[in-house]
């Protein structure tokens, strides 16, 4: 795309606009007090406002969070709320680990050595790896995106956009999938809850979207490498001079983002490569043992098991070791000293990101303690079930919906364990399967992950943005993320609609019509 498109272009125009409207919002941790502030207000107007949870005779209603008993639980809580925000620890763990692999040079050589692979296959790469990682579930956040922002760096490619399209790789894995992960099995769950209101003894497995998903991951995948390489990458991948100083460059190695490897550095890195791969393979073919300690110990299976849902310390400790393993070899670690300082510099990076919890983590538990999410959810629900609409277009409603709530309510089994009692009902009278139902909510909350300030993680990718440029806002995440949103929504519309007309199996044994 040339410069002279770049700047008449309607689609690029609007999305300048978006990202230079986003920017003129306040710091994230006034964005978060302020809706928090706004949850607490609203809570006192529409105190009273209940809904019917579907599929049982409990009334849900909107609790006055500024009442006597709502302050009490405001202040009694908040320091529980910021504590115990469930991906602050994962950050803090993750990175780490992080700290270690960047200072010891070996994350900046890994890179340098990825980036000589041709850029089509590298995009490829990204998302097909960024998709599947999404089985370490939320632990993929942290890492993939980073690294992938280090590899266009690598490549002398805007590092930001490279932030976004891994991100948006592993929010696209909610959806699809090479394997069976712990999401699966939690959706799966909520859904046969819902699908056992019309059929007492009905099951709905965690295979039920596979063949879908597998499908999904490849043509996600291919086309999303070719959408981003053609259409996106000379848009917002060009190289900016300002990153050359910038506080990532500084974070590297040699600082510079050259291409130049020691012969010393070419040892420490083929040593840290051979130990990677012991690690992994030991590792995966000990969990395949039977009775052994990575297997789940009473149904002898890997998933659920503390394989996948003890990733998060496995990872840690494989950053440590092979940032250990490289950093003596190239004399850029030599002393516990040095090793624990690493550690420190890498957890001293997400000093703004735990300022930025304490009003999120308040702000999400005020939402959710006031229950105006379920009653929105609900009441939004119910009103697409009285709207009229069938066949495929009531899919695509369904979709859209899906993807509306999705902006403000993040938490995927909370949205869909108030969403399914209504949909999975509406959709069975109507022919439609449970399966299908599910895979519905998958689609339309995969899309606008990667672009809602309201995700928890959001905050981290402002600050990996922030390294290579202190300016980058909202607006800069967001403007580049929505062209990659409305790929994915346009992709898995098209895909459902060929699955539709051809009546495809969506997993083993299921398919779209009862």
């Amino acid at each position: 795309m040339s410069k002279e498109i770049k700047k008449d272009g309607v689609l690029v125009k609007i999305i300048r606009g978006v990202e230079i409207a986003g920017n003129k919002l306040p710091h994230p941790f006034w964005l978060f007090m302020g809706l928090w502030a706004l949850v607490l207000g609203l809570s006192h107007v529409f105190e009273g406002v209940s809904v019917t949870k579907p599929g049982s005779d409990t009334t849900v209603a909107v609790m006055n969070l500024i009442s006597h008993k709502g302050f009490e639980w405001s202040v009694k809580s908040m320091v529980k709320n910021f504590a115990g925000f469930p991906p602050l620890g994962l950050v803090l763990v993750m990175m780490i680990g992080l700290g270690v692999t960047t200072k010891s040079g070996f994350l900046e050589n890994l890179m340098k050595n990825i980036a000589k692979v041709p850029e089509k296959f590298l995009i490829f790469a990204v998302f097909l790896f960024g998709i599947c990682g999404n089985l370490a579930s939320d632990a993929a956040i942290v890492i993939v995106p980073p690294l992938t922002g280090a590899l266009f760096f690598s490549m002398r490619k805007n590092p930001i956009f490279g932030l976004v399209v891994g991100y948006g790789a592993v929010c696209a894995g909610f959806t699809a999938n090479l394997f069976i992960a712990g999401t699966d099995l939690l959706l799966a769950g909520i859904t046969t809850t819902a699908y056992q209101i019309v059929k007492p003894g009905g099951e709905v497995y965690a295979t039920a979207n596979y063949f879908f998903m597998v499908v999904s991951t490849l043509l996600v995948s291919a086309l999303g490498a070719v959408f981003v390489s053609k259409f996106m990458m000379p848009v917002f991948g060009e190289w900016d001079e300002k990153f050359d100083n910038c506080q990532a460059a500084q974070e590297m190695h040699h600082g510079g983002g050259g291409f130049e490897i020691s012969e010393k550095e070419n040892k420490a890195f083929r040593a840290a490569m051979i130990f990677t791969v012991v690690y992994w393979i030991g590792l995966i073919s000990y969990a395949f043992v039977p009775g052994s300690i990575l297997r789940d110990p009473v149904k002898d299976v890997l998933i659920p098991s503390p394989l996948i849902q003890g990733l998060v310390p496995i990872l840690l400790v494989y950053f440590i070791l092979v940032g250990v393993i490289y950093g003596k070899k190239a004399g850029t670690i030599n002393s516990a000293k040095e090793l624990i300082n690493s550690m420190v510099e890498g957890v001293s990076g997400m000093a703004s990101y735990i300022v930025i919890i304490l009003p999120i983590a308040n702000f999400i538990a005020a939402f959710s303690k006031s229950n105006m999410a379920i009653v929105m959810a609900v009441k939004l629900a119910e009103s697409l079930q009285n709207a009229g609409f069938t066949g495929f277009s009531l899919l695509v409603m369904i979709i859209f919906f899906s993807t509306f709530v999705n902006i403000f309510v993040t938490s995927g089994s909370t949205k869909w364990a108030f969403m399914a009692p209504v949909i999975v009902p509406m959709l069975y009278y109507l022919g439609y399967t449970p399966e299908l139902a599910q895979l519905l909510y998958r689609i339309g909350d995969s899309c606008t992950n990667s672009i809602t300030p309201m995700m928890p993680y959001f905050p981290i990718l402002l600050g990996f943005a922030s390294k290579y440029d202190k300016d980058a806002g909202i607006g800069t995440i967001v403007a580049r993320g929505l062209p990659l949103s409305l790929f994915f929504l346009v992709f898995w519309i098209v895909l459902l609609g060929v699955w539709y007309m051809l009546n495809l199996p969506l997993g083993p044994g299921v398919g779209i019509f009862i």
